[in-house]
């Protein structure tokens, strides 16, 4: 059978007589293969799944170890404080006697509480410099669309001294909603997991001022984000709540908020006494445009008008707070990760004053605040300033809400009451005397907090033992003030309760970055033991007449299971931890036991092996495994530094640089001129692409001043720029050209190897990039038509277009998984190549049948590109495609070095007239199958060297996964997820397809070269009689190979975050990349065993069909 035809094919999958023949130029031989049916190497196929999935299983039981070790939550207690449980009681003290409060006299009657979602603290101070420019220039062209948008606050303050507060509150990370309103209804501080919780909703267990205001019969109305309701169900007493997490709804929760807020403001006072109004517009503005948009003047102007009108409405009897829960980055994004993200606003507003402003007064009380900001707490964080206001934990808002309405101050609270609102005179006490004994009711509920802790955690006892001694101090200190203290002895005492609830603070945020370390010693030796397993069984038990001993495997597995259920293991394990404090139990234990007992038995098992049947040393890598191994290494140590981590984006395309340079370089040893051209061609084309992914930057905080973002239209905005949908469309005409080229090169542009690239992956490509030019007309606020409504628009075009062209294109693949034809052929030539003197004779010939399987993966390959292209924004559309290219490349410098190895004489993918194997059609016997002649002349010499090629070029493909994750628009932090993708082709939260899309967006890049690393081994590697089980070898060793390089990452990532726990730098840096190599490794194991397995097996089985038909037919034998 010939492989190719000379000019004129018919059309694909069909033999059909021309009616002129085409004919082939006198001297070019057409090569044949054999076309004799072939097995399905099925062993291979079902060894190979069961092997992953087995690793895979490993894998998640040392992530799970290592992360209840690494990835700790609070212990949270139940206790709840009441107006009788007044805190820890000393001989002479007793409860103060309010006539209207619980701790401490209540200051005002009722309270409404407005969180403004992401009040960044710039939105809520008034630039003076800015609006004197402004003035000057007679233009607001150069004010930020977030800048003087709430004067209304300023106006307050300069107008009415003494009525309002402004602070600079920092939230603790993580910022995300649901742990902010946590902390400002508890007073406890989150751990980094805690962000999770935010999209799936929390019943908040600790005691809060939300339960404690109905307990005191007061009544709580909420209107607002849903999240609420979803924390405190069936607790306020009249809830309206609205969906929150529709980010790309900027009103619908805020006017919701208005049809409620100002009919309650108008009602009778006694009908509620606290008001909690959440508005959430100016968070979308955030997440959907950025701040630097005029959607988010337009929110906040709006907000701005809602609190002129709250403030009139309120008597004298009501306090109204005004804060926001987080901050945004310059994208509108918050996890926590920079200044802007922690910082939020908080006002205080009341119509009777909450500050005296007499001179004698103002300069005590900053008297009071200049000694505070003087205490040694290691750390000036509380107390610094900003444009004159000051600075203060977020938490500080519970128990000063709390005391102020005359409500206890919840059990966990870890806040200090701010000074400011308690620096008054009553009857009884001077201005010092009030706002001490405040201070001294906060500190008794903290310690009172801190030994009931300690109680259940000893490591928490030991880490808070200093503060027993301060607390007493200071009580001490209480006692001995006598009846008629002066001024300074009062504050002098009030001074030492600040510094015990301060390092109080300070020490819970220390022992709540607490590790378990036998969890996170058990994980990590999972783990690396899950790394020499997969490494072993690759090398030596993969492809090879040995076979695992798995009697004794099994022993092993049965024997840690054994030792650990008896306790064998616990004694030892908690060597570990001096203070026995951790929170392992038997399961972590049985887990632990059988995964170890299972790969120690295996991996010695497998050494015993090696050595009796070992005939010769080791052999030496060869010089492109030895460059591979340094290239991947280099990256593989990339969290061994917080620099490189910080800045891997571009530390990757360095890499990727200096394997691109390898090639050109060797490409001009090539003295073959066609091959050298092509090597160049392709190695230059491999180093510009990965060039222009680099100019796709989103930046983290720690990369600043050295990072420009530039995946958006501007650094302070979250909307595409218009040029990037343009480019979308001007592409895809050129990805249709060069991946019809590559399959044309191999024949392979017949059945869906020409209906695909040609038809439906152009029309998905165009169907992303209208829907994509949609939503930026719709973000720009382009008035097409005024009865075109582009968001509904762009809502059913995702559901229509995209939905069907996506899945009809995989239905018309997995149908017809065949990128083979037939085409009846005019020669002039011998098999042999030489001249038929008969004259020219017509051959049955058929397209594509070396590269049968490669080229329709690569089919598969694109249609996963088109897919994943689709929920890219524009910018990371333009990135996959160029990644997409880059493996096109990447695949054809390989077989191109291939060729060149074996001197164009391989048997690999053009058979020669000396080597070629014969077709059964005219021809009685056919002749073995044989490895080529030449320098290479056994099998094993065969397959080392193709292992050296696959290796070499399985590492640019691993390297890209991470290159493209940072340049679709992704860090290694929680504020660079895209969440607002989650939406595409919704009206609302889907808790299926939501998560589903944002996976796809976030790790596009990784799966898609997942996904290509069994192409690397098949990719123009013929499958034909005599070679099936060599086929299924080398797909194996690739697939396996390309999983080891993921898992080596991964437990270096978990390795350097254990060893880094007490860096400075652990939940910026090092945490995050654990979370997200992790990440990497489930969903590359995942994805290979549910698709890519599968996307060979398809092929290789329409293969075999296809071969089985023809011999049916009487056309092969």
């Amino acid at each position: 059978m010939k492989r190719r035809i000379a000019t004129r094919r018919s059309p694909p999958g069909r033999s059909v007589a021309p009616t002129e023949p085409a004919s082939e130029p006198a001297g070019v031989p057409l090569v044949t293969v054999n076309l004799a049916p072939v097995s399905i190497p099925t062993t291979f196929f079902g060894r190979l799944v069961i092997v992953l999935c087995l690793a895979t299983i490993v894998q998640l039981a040392g992530l799970y170890l290592f992360g209840s070790g690494f990835l700790l939550t609070r212990l949270e207690l139940s206790d709840r404080n009441n107006c009788t449980t007044y805190p820890r009681q000393f001989a002479g003290s007793s409860p103060p006697a309010a006539t209207d409060g619980c701790w401490h006299e209540a200051r005002y009657k009722r309270a409404v509480f407005v969180v403004l979602d992401a009040l960044r603290f710039d939105f809520a101070d008034y630039d003076e410099e800015v609006a004197a420019e402004a003035i000057r220039k007679g233009s607001n062209a150069s004010v930020p669309y977030y800048i003087n948008k709430l004067p209304v606050l300023r106006d307050v303050l300069r107008d009415e001294p003494g009525h309002g507060l402004l602070f600079r509150v920092r939230a603790d990370p993580p910022t995300t909603t649901l742990q902010r309103l946590k902390a400002l209804t508890t007073g406890t501080l989150p751990t980094f997991v805690d962000a999770g919780s935010n999209f799936f909703g929390q019943v908040i267990a600790e005691d809060n001022i939300i339960e404690q205001f109905t307990r005191a019969g007061k009544r709580v109305i909420f209107m607002g984000d849903d999240t609420w309701e979803n924390m405190y169900p069936n607790v306020m007493n009249e809830s309206y709540p609205y969906p929150s997490l529709v980010v790309w709804d900027l009103h619908t929760v805020d006017n919701g908020v208005l049809s409620h807020l100002q009919p309650f403001l108008k009602r009778d006072p006694e009908d509620w006494d606290l008001l909690i109004a959440h508005f959430l517009g100016v968070d979308h503005a955030g997440h959907r445009y950025g701040p630097a948009h005029p959607a988010m003047g337009e929110k906040l102007t709006q907000m701005n008008g809602v609190l002129h009108d709250l403030f009139k409405e309120v008597d004298e009897d009501t306090v109204v707070f005004v804060i926001g829960d987080h901050g945004m980055d310059p994208k509108g994004d918050h996890g926590g990760d920079s200044e802007n993200e922690v910082n939020a606003g908080l006002f205080m507003y009341s119509k009777r004053p909450l500050i005296d402003k007499d001179p004698t007064y103002m300069t005590e009380l900053e008297s009071y605040l200049a000694a505070e900001s003087k205490l040694d707490l290691g750390t000036n964080d509380p107390f610094v300033y900003l444009h004159n206001y000051r600075t203060t934990p977020q938490i500080d808002f519970v128990p000063t809400i709390s005391l102020l309405l005359g409500i206890p101050i919840p059990f966990g609270n870890l806040g200090m009451v701010l000074p400011e609102l308690f620096f008054v005179s009553t009857k009884e006490k001077s201005p010092g005397q009030n706002l001490l004994a405040a201070t001294r009711a906060n500190a008794r509920q903290i310690d009172t907090y801190i030994r009931e802790y300690s109680t259940q955690r000893m490591a928490a006892k030991l880490a808070i033992s200093e503060l027993g001694d301060l607390f007493e101090s200071a009580e001490q200190s209480f006692a001995d003030l006598g009846r008629n203290p002066t001024p300074e002895d009062v504050k002098t005492v009030y001074l030492e309760y600040v510094k015990f609830t301060r390092s109080a603070l300070i020490a819970a945020r220390k022992l709540w970055a607490r590790f378990d370390v036998p969890l996170i010693v058990l994980g990590c030796v999972v783990m690396f033991l899950s790394l020499a397993s997969l490494l072993v069984y690759t090398l030596f038990h993969w492809g090879s007449s040995q076979s695992p001993m798995y009697i004794v495997t099994a022993i092993g597995a049965g024997a840690g299971w054994i030792a650990s259920y008896f306790g064998v293991l616990h004694a030892i394990l908690l060597k570990f931890e001096n203070t026995g404090d951790t929170a392992l139990h038997k399961a972590h234990e049985l887990v632990f036991g059988v995964t170890v007992g299972f790969m120690l038995s295996y991996l010695l098992t497998s050494l015993l092996q090696y050595y009796r049947s070992r005939e010769t040393g080791p052999q030496l890598p060869g010089l492109r495994t030895v460059l591979g191994i340094t290239i991947f290494l280099a990256h593989v140590a990339t969290p061994a530094s917080d620099n490189l981590t910080v800045f891997e984006d571009s530390y990757t395309t360095f890499l990727l640089q200096g394997f691109g340079v390898i090639n050109f370089i060797w490409a001009f040893t090539v003295k073959v001129d066609k091959i050298q051209d092509q090597l160049v061609t392709y190695s230059s084309a491999f180093m510009v692409l990965t060039q222009l992914s680099h100019l796709s930057t989103i930046c983290r905080e720690e990369q600043h001043p050295h990072c420009i973002p530039s995946f958006y239209s501007s650094p302070h905005s979250s909307v595409a720029a218009p040029y990037t949908v343009l480019l979308l469309f001007l592409l895809i005409p050129l990805v249709v050209f060069v991946l019809s080229r590559v399959l044309k090169s191999s024949d392979n542009d017949q059945a869906i190897g020409k209906t695909i690239p040609t038809i439906l992956l152009p029309m998905g490509l165009g169907a992303g990039a209208i829907y994509w030019t949609l939503d930026t007309l719709d973000n720009y606020h382009v008035a097409v038509h005024p009865r075109l409504n582009l968001a509904e628009m762009k809502y059913w075009w995702a559901r229509i277009a995209l939905m069907a062209i996506s899945s009809s294109s995989l239905y018309v693949w997995a149908n017809t998984p065949n990128c083979v034809g037939m085409d009846i052929v005019t020669t002039v030539t011998t098999r042999q190549g030489v001249m038929d003197q008969g004259g020219p004779k017509q051959q049955l010939c058929f397209m594509g049948i070396p590269n049968a399987v490669g080229g329709s993966y690569l089919v598969f390959l694109s249609v996963t590109y088109m897919i994943l292209a689709m929920f890219q924004k524009p910018m990371g559309g333009i990135m996959m495609t160029i990644a997409f290219l880059q493996i096109l490349c990447l695949l054809e410098m390989l077989h191109l070095w291939r060729d060149k190895s074996f001197g164009n004489n391989s048997g690999i993918m053009k058979p020669s007239r000396k080597e070629r194997i014969q077709s059964m059609l005219g021809i009685q016997k056919s002749e073995p199958d044989v490895p080529p002649s030449g320098p290479l002349s056994t099998v094993d010499e065969v397959e080392a060297h193709i292992d050296g090629w696959t290796f070499f070029f399985m590492v640019p493909v691993y390297l890209l996964g991470s290159r493209h994750f940072f340049a679709t628009g992704h860090q290694s932090t929680l504020s660079s997820i895209q969440w607002d993708i989650g939406y595409v082709g919704l009206k609302e939260l889907n808790w299926t397809l939501s998560p589903l899309l944002v996976i796809l967006n976030t790790f596009a890049g990784p799966l898609l070269c997942a996904l290509a690393a069994p192409l690397v081994s098949i990719w123009k590697r013929p499958l034909i009689r005599g070679t099936e089980d060599r086929f299924g070898r080398e797909l194996g060793k690739g697939v396996l190979v390309y999983l080891s390089m993921m898992l080596a990452a991964t437990v270096s990532a978990t390795l350097l975050a254990g060893h880094f726990r007490r860096h400075l730098m652990v939940w910026r840096v090092f945490a995050p990349k654990f979370f997200f190599s992790a990440m990497f490794l489930v969903l590359a194991d995942v994805i290979v065993i549910v698709f890519g397995i599968t996307a060979v097996f398809l092929p290789v089985r329409a293969y075999a069909g296809f071969l089985g038909k023809m011999k049916e037919l009487g056309i092969t034998r």
